[in-house]
């Protein structure tokens, strides 16, 4: 039917009028102005032309609608979110809000509604307890249009700045958040403007649409929140409002311009384009038959039926989705693909998969409808065997079940890949524990963890316009607590030996009233009011010994936020939204800047600081990180490599170690160290504690939350039950010995190796840390100390293999000994077990092994780096071609400036340790 041809229905006065298709559609549902209400109409073309039901609850425009397999919901500029039932009947009242209502949004499962009004927030209600509310504040304007994934992971959204938000808001999120922010993606609109700037999913949850700054459409990838393409060219003016087709083929737009566009997203072309009388407010598909719903400014209803051209074989059903059934489950389940994704699945060619699928109507050519019923339970239709083709359908659907649940299975790991790390402060926690329909949002007087390490802690109490922060100091001999009142309400925050670092992204400008006594006239009360000016993003330092020292702040760049922060011995590490890694001197000098994007975390302690950050998507649903060690002194790259993680498992923290050591904790509850982390292109990481095996090893169920980490111990917070995270009052620090995850642990040999082991991974690195900083002479009978440590475990292993009848394992043994005194004890044991063909042996290697020393030569850091070239050579000459700023005869006399520092750095002892 041609647009010229179908029935205009007055249904409401002039104004901005809505439409929506009930869940079965059978009848659609169309609101307007000057409280009217809602009318219901029947879709079936011999009755569509009269009201079967008029519903009058608004005292004011109906501003929304959204429906949902248990009934429909409708919001208006009275405030008011109604909800009736199938039957047409009022039910409740579900929100009353002192704003209009300007866009709702059912989750997939119709127990949630998003509503979003003036107040710059999204709230989600729970349908059946409407006291359950969960605000995403996020928008720094007010909100124009909402929507819900098709699987309710996911809530994107648009403002009238312009900006498009993505929230993540699954049932596996513990906090609902802001995945992606698109700002200025979109036009600028009042709230009360024509341009509703709607957002739209695709029903197949692979993109969503919204309106683009040029008169096109614009469309992102779902999970990595990309553009894929755009729809232009047609539209003049901006396009006001969008609908995707069920089947995620076809999007109508309508434009101010009173076009109306229905695209072809696979070809990325018109299929065909109309114009109406005047701009065309809301448009809606069937979700059942062939056909558009479209209402305009004039308060005009019109039916096109037959919207799409189905004797055409390129135009697929608009309301038939093709589905895929799996078997040996709920055959309700099932995964919806298209033609490519299956050929790409068994590796066939566009030819190949025709062939294959001779006969197959995929897109709905011949006579539509004919191929396909409506499923009992409404939600579709399934595609069926003719029996024609019957055998060929069954063969081929054979094929595609027995895949299905490996599909769904890789679907889903895919998804979980392309998910971005979020970035996080180590030792800091939630103001309060996750709960579903739950605000995350803190109440006043809330409290929470913004640094917890083997220093001290930091915690702040949230006090709405402002916030006061406390700073605990373990050791109160050398430093004083202190607390002070936060204006800015800090975001982030770090501790060290050194100082305090604070820090919190750009705020938005605030309405202030002004203080005019002479003016009462209540219609001139937005003249009262003026906005501050916008503040950017703040990075606050404190010392922790008020002296010479002072504290500084700084302000970023125009839309640069603080993304993290850490302070060391020498300095205060920032990274921000740009992708710069900021370095600063304790008294505030701008030190060094370099690029680094995708942070999660940093951590740093005396002159290193390590950075944690996404290398892009993950395999086998692992995270995809790496890490950079930098001396922020001489800015200097230690290591750079892959961050290993257990599989399955994210990272959960990150920090040194009290000798200096890098060190991380997962999900899984695994602990390692960065072992050789001094030493080039040799850095590996080393897994010195598995909490898990611990916990069951001692009969509990208990988790760690880990603090810091000592020579031989972990200290942390010993978690029970479902708490995720330490609360207030705060708990006890407990101490746990590190024990690497050995194999044969029940045996006495087990746990000697483990001994052995785990001795010699912290004296190597020990060693590297003494030689790195010219202290070994200092430490030197320490380290002798563990040697005789080492080498008491070794010689126990000794006796053992002696007593076994292992001779070349005792032999092996003999090797590893570190000192002149503990071979000639292995020699004696093996003489005392008769062994003297042994003890021959091990005579050999004291000889051979001590032979100009009573220890053994061990490969020092020095040794590791004499094997590197200080400078990587060239056998061609650089400076001799015609693009060279240098030359040879010229010469210049640098001076060097002494400066004499009158502050005197006391020595790091790596081995006092804090209780």
């Amino acid at each position: 039917m041609s647009f010229e041809d179908l029935k205009v229905i007055l249904s409401f006065p002039e104004g901005k009028t809505i439409v929506c298709y009930k869940y079965d559609g059978k009848q659609l549902i169309v609101g307007g102005s000057d409280a009217h209400g809602l009318n219901i109409y029947d879709t079936d073309p011999d009755t569509q032309d009269y009201v079967a039901a008029n519903i009058v609850n608004h005292t004011e425009d109906v501003t929304c609608i959204a429906s949902s397999k248990n009934g429909y919901a409708s919001g208006g500029t009275d405030g008011l979110v109604l909800l009736y039932n199938n039957a047409n009947s009022f039910e409740k009242i579900l929100v009353r809000s002192t704003v209009p209502v300007r866009d709702i949004a059912y989750s997939p499962d119709g127990t949630k509604l998003a509503i979003a009004t003036d107040d710059n927030d999204i709230r989600v209600v729970l349908i059946a307890d409407s006291s359950k509310i969960v605000q995403l504040k996020g928008h720094k304007s007010t909100v124009k249009s909402v929507c819900y994934d098709t699987k309710g992971d996911y809530i994107v959204s648009s403002d009238t700045q312009g900006d498009i938000l993505v929230w993540s808001v699954g049932v596996n999120e513990p906090l609902p958040k802001v995945v992606k922010r698109l700002s200025g993606m979109t036009y600028k609109a009042s709230m009360d403007s024509i341009l509703l700037t709607t957002v739209v999913w695709n029903p197949d949850n692979t993109c969503f649409a919204f309106p683009g700054l040029n008169n096109e459409i614009r469309v992102f990838s779902s999970r990595m929140w990309n553009p894929l393409y755009s729809l232009e060219g047609e539209h003049s003016q901006e396009v006001n409002t969008m609908s995707w087709s069920p089947n995620g083929y076809y999007l109508a737009a309508a434009s101010r311009d009173n076009l109306l566009v229905i695209w072809d997203t696979k070809t990325k072309k018109k299929v065909k384009s109309e114009i109406n009388t005047t701009t065309v407010t809301s448009i809606a598909w069937s979700p059942t038959v062939n056909q558009l719903a479209i209402t305009d400014m004039y308060g005009q209803l019109r039916f096109w039926n037959d919207v799409i051209p189905l004797d055409n074989s390129n135009y697929p059903h608009p309301a038939i989705k093709r589905q895929i059934e799996e078997i040996n489950v709920n055959n309700s389940r099932s995964i919806e693909m298209d033609e490519d994704d299956v050929n790409m699945l068994f590796g066939l060619d566009d030819d190949e998969a025709e062939e294959e699928i001779e006969g197959e109507d995929v897109e709905g050519e011949g006579e539509g409808e004919g191929n396909f019923v409506i499923d009992d339970d409404g939600a579709g239709y399934v595609e069926r065997a003719t029996e024609e083709t019957g055998n060929t359908r069954n063969r081929n659907q054979g094929l595609l079940n027995v895949t299905s649940r490996d599909i769904v299975q890789r679907q889903r790991k895919l998804e979980q890949a392309f998910q971005i790390p979020v970035s996080f402060q180590p030792g800091e926690t939630p103001y309060h524990k996750p709960e579903d329909n739950s605000s995350f949002l803190p109440a006043h007087g809330e409290r929470r963890y913004m640094a917890f390490n083997l220093v001290g802690v930091i915690s702040t109490i949230f006090e709405e316009d402002h916030s006061v922060i406390n700073v605990e100091f373990h050791d109160q001999s050398e430093y004083r607590n202190f607390y002070f009142t936060d204006v800015f309400n800090f975001t982030m925050a770090a501790i060290s030996t050194t100082g305090t670092v604070y820090a919190v992204e750009s705020q938005e400008p605030k309405k202030k009233k002004k203080s005019n006594d002479d003016d009462d006239d209540e219609e001139d009360a937005d003249d009262d009011e003026e906005e501050s000016k916008p503040i950017n993003s703040i990075l606050y330092y404190r010392p922790n010994n008020w002296g010479q020292d002072k504290d500084w702040t700084h302000h970023m760049l125009p839309g640069e936020d603080v993304i993290t922060v850490a302070i060391n011995r020498v300095s205060v590490i920032a990274t921000t939204s740009l992708g710069y890694v900021r370095i600063f001197t304790t008294t505030g000098i701008q030190k060094y800047i370099f690029s680094l994007e995708n942070i999660v975390s940093v951590t740093a302690k005396t002159d290193l600081a390590c950075f944690i950050y996404s290398n892009g998507p993950g395999y086998n649903n692992q995270q995809n990180l790496q890490y950079l060690l930098l001396n922020t002194d001489t800015n200097e790259v230690l290591q750079k490599d892959h961050v290993q993680l257990t599989t399955d498992g994210d990272l959960h923290w990150v920090g040194f170690t009290e000798t200096n050591q890098v060190v991380t904790f997962d999900s899984s509850s695994v602990l390692r160290v960065l072992q050789d982390q001094r030493r080039p292109y040799q850095a590996h990481w080393v897994p010195v504690f598995d909490g898990k095996l611990h916990s069951s090893q001692q009969n509990k169920m208990e988790k760690y939350w880990p603090v810091g980490v000592l020579r031989d111990k972990l200290m942390c917070v010993i978690l029970r039950g479902n708490n995720p995270y330490p609360f207030f009052p705060r708990p006890p620090v407990r101490d746990i010995p590190l024990e690497l995850p050995l194999l044969d642990m029940s045996t006495e040999v087990g746990k000697l190796e483990e001994e052995r082991l785990r001795l010699e991974t912290c004296n190597r690195h020990e060693q590297d840390e003494a030689e790195s900083t010219n202290t070994l002479q200092e430490f030197e009978d320490a380290f002798n100390e563990a040697y005789i440590g080492m080498d008491v475990a070794l010689l126990k292993l000794i006796n053992l293999a002696c007593k076994s009848e292992k001779i070349l394992k005792a032999l092996d043994l003999s090797n590893i000994l570190h000192t002149v005194e503990s071979l000639d004890k292995a020699i004696r044991i093996a003489l005392y077990h008769r062994h003297n063909n042994l003890a021959e042996k091990m005579t050999q290697i004291k000889e051979t092994k001590f032979m100009k020393d009573d220890t053994a030569i061990t490969n020092s850091l020095a040794d590791s780096f004499s094997k590197l070239p200080s400078v990587y050579t060239s056998n061609h000459s650089t400076l001799d071609g015609d693009l060279s700023l240098l030359s040879k005869s010229t010469k210049r006399d640098l001076k060097t400036m002494d400066i004499d520092d009158e502050r005197q750095m006391k020595k790091p002892r790596p081995f006092q340790f804090s209780s």
